[in-house]
């Protein structure tokens, strides 16, 4: 089967939704179907990615003009050249404002893939969230007439304040293989097993700062915090957290990282640190499990999804609980390391691509049935 995903930055990237769709895309050929792609960019573009076809469309300045731009520019391209594509399928509601209008006028089957409530996300103001809010409830009510989720707590949601069925596909990982260069580590030298790791985008909502404050207040010293991300957007909030680890020599900002750094980080750390107030079901994390690793996580619905019960659970936005996570950590270590063999296992279990790529499928299948 054909189907176009819509939406999403440069699918090299590797953020949330761009790892979702190269993930989900790679396993949906490997099924013999054809996926076809288009995503934000800094060109025009195309390209064969893991055999299935990608568009890049150049961005414009405007966050809030880009999304529904680049959802008509796709609409368009695929009513042009691929008229037997049925189904399209938006990642968040921005790509379908337009878009999604455009393609049910002409009969196509649109579905709205929800990878978080972004709207709650604390870098917006007031009005941007309320103008927010306005364009999901449009977005989920008229441009896709169909939804879906990462998230279980999304899915309720939608559930309940649109009063529509949503489809729940969550998020997953590939299981981990073998690591070619893990030099990494010697180049901010840390050790294996030395450290705790963030992993993910310098943002408010996620906490970094929270986490940077509790691992200072800790005391402890013969552990590093390690914070690997970026926010090319807002560099001051990148000055501010280095600001906060003021210069401590147990801090260290490797910067945004992929490919095997990032799995070498994982793979090593003593325990992944994902302290956000806001999340979908995060990717980092899935993989943090997937080698196994110890995770102190917020209580948030999002990751209690994705860890179940085994977890050292914090309170967002609270340094007191952060700092004994990591103190418990560092003194309980070789008795606490041993739970993470049921992270891996519930990964094994649940969140493979291959599980994942099978529901999508039987939720396509299911819902071009009640289109005949």
């Amino acid at each position: 089967m054909r189907l176009a995903f819509i939406g999403g930055r440069d699918i090299h990237k590797l953020g949330g939704i761009e790892a979702y769709t190269y993930n989900l895309c790679t396993e949906l050929v490997k099924m013999g179907h054809e996926p076809i792609v288009f995503c934000e960019s800094d060109r025009d573009d195309e390209e064969i990615v893991n055999g299935f076809k990608v568009y890049h469309q150049k961005s414009l300045d405007s966050i809030f003009k880009t999304k529904p731009y680049l959802g008509l520019r796709a609409v368009n391209r695929l009513l042009k050249d691929y008229p037997d594509i049925k189904f399209y399928h938006f990642n968040h509601g921005g790509p379908a404002l337009l878009g999604g209008q455009w393609a049910r006028f002409h009969n196509i089957t649109t579905l709205i893939q929800q990878h978080g409530i972004e709207w709650r996300r604390t870098k917006w103001t007031k009005f941007q969230r309320f103008l927010m809010k306005c364009l999901e409830a449009y977005a989920v009510k008229f441009c896709g007439k169909y939804s879906t989720s990462v998230s279980l707590e999304q899915v309720e949601r939608t559930e309940h304040v649109y009063h529509k069925h949503c489809w729940y596909i969550p998020t997953a990982v590939n299981l981990p293989s073998v690591i070619k260069d893990e030099s990494v580590l010697n180049r901010f030298e840390i050790n294996r097993e030395g450290y705790y790791l963030y992993l993910g985008r310098l943002v408010q909502d996620k906490n970094p700062d929270y986490l940077i404050k509790a691992y200072l207040s800790s005391g402890v010293s013969d552990r590093k915090l390690v914070i690997a991300g970026s926010n090319d957007q807002n560099p001051d909030y990148v000055a501010f957290l280095k600001g906060l680890a003021n210069n401590s020599p147990n801090v260290i900002f490797t910067g945004a990282v992929y490919g095997d750094d990032k799995e070498t980080l994982l793979k090593h750390c003593a325990a992944f640190c994902i302290p956000s107030t806001i999340e979908g079901l995060a990717i980092t994390l899935l993989e943090a499990m997937s080698y196994a690793r110890i995770c102190i996580a917020s209580d948030i619905p999002a990751n209690k999804e994705g860890l179940g019960e085994n977890a050292i659970w914090v309170k967002p936005e609270d340094v007191d609980t952060l700092k004994d996570a990591i103190v418990r950590v560092n003194s309980d270590y070789e008795s606490i390391k041993l739970s993470g063999r049921q992270n891996y296992e519930r990964i094994k279990k649940s969140f493979t691509w291959a599980r994942i790529a099978s529901m999508y499928m039987d939720m396509v299948n299911e819902i071009m049935s009640k289109n005949k």
